[in-house]
């Protein structure tokens, strides 16, 4: 819990960075919608492939691109807690482009109903990952200052709350996102 409250700042700043960010998206495509468009319209057709697959692929899909991305943004806090910081940053505008778009498509049940159930889970865990690797990126900073800064241990550390707590909750927001999000779907439309 000691390691969770530690990270209470940085979590409050990447959830504002987020919110910023799908703000920013949404504006986006209300002043661009072709642009909008486009941009999910190619999107959906590079990931298209993953429609074929059964729900468990689906599940193990989503679990490990969400997971190694999470991972990445806390690895690469590392350098100075930048990338964290663009990761954060563009997930947030493509899901306000996303939410500007299916907001004129389908309503906002239907956002709802696509992002909730998984959403309330793994939205957390990655501004979690992300607020880990600003921490380290705070830890190096002061380390390169000349405080006594273990940095290894503070990694370690990391790693060890990413793998107990965030990654299984990533598995859990997959499988919700395969098997019950697709029929609260159904039922809502």
């Amino acid at each position: 819990m000691g390691f969770l409250r530690s990270l209470y700042g940085y979590f409050i700043l990447v959830s504002l960075l987020f919110i910023l960010s799908i703000m920013a998206g949404y504006f986006y495509a209300s002043h661009f919608a072709g642009d909008a468009v486009s941009f999910l319209e190619e999107a959906i057709e590079i990931f298209e492939w993953i429609t074929t697959l059964d729900p468990i692929s689906v599940m193990f899909i989503i679990f490990l691109n969400n997971a190694v991305k999470s991972f990445l943004a806390l690895i690469f806090g590392l350098g100075f807690g930048l990338i964290p910081l663009l990761f954060v940053a563009s997930n947030g505008f493509i899901i306000g482009i996303l939410i500007n778009v299916s907001l004129a498509a389908r309503g906002l049940l239907f956002i709802g109903a696509a992002i909730l159930p998984h959403g309330l889970i793994e939205v957390p865990m990655v501004l979690l990952s992300a607020a880990i690797g600003l921490r380290l990126g705070r830890e190096v900073i002061s380390s390169l200052k000349g405080d006594k800064v273990d940095i290894s241990y503070e990694f370690k550390k990391s790693v060890r709350f990413y793998l107990r707590w965030i990654m299984p909750l990533l598995l859990l927001a997959a499988a919700i996102e395969s098997f019950i999000t697709p029929v609260i779907i159904l039922v809502v439309s």
